[in-house]
């Protein structure tokens, strides 16, 4: 299983088509936190795409996860409501984890 945290979006909707074309029967999560600005980029103007599926947590793990519906692009209930409004913080903190420190520890 591949599973991905914080991912910006990688390519067209050409891409995503291919993707799950080639993996029809695997789950990989597109694992999304709170506020993360980066699911967010490059815009979608510029026609770049997810690859399906979200799984979105708002703030502590524990408080839960939502399996995002983003048949048809990205769900409004999930990361994508926060589309102005993000936080980089949720982007180094995944599954309670702070990873900023985690890497500075590592230097």
């Amino acid at each position: 299983m591949l599973e991905t945290y914080g991912s910006p979006r990688v390519g067209d909707k050409m891409f995503s088509k291919w993707f799950q074309e080639i993996y029809p029967n695997s789950f990989h999560p597109r694992v999304t936190h709170g506020k993360d600005p980066v699911p967010h980029l490059p815009p979608k103007d510029w026609a770049f795409e997810h690859i399906q599926t979200e799984v979105f947590y708002e703030g502590s793990l524990k408080k839960g996860y939502k399996v995002c519906n983003d048949e048809n692009g990205e769900d409004n209930n999930c990361s994508n409501k926060y589309l102005i409004d993000g936080d980089v913080l949720d982007h180094v903190t995944y599954y309670d984890i702070d990873f900023s420190a985690v890497v500075v520890a590592c230097q």
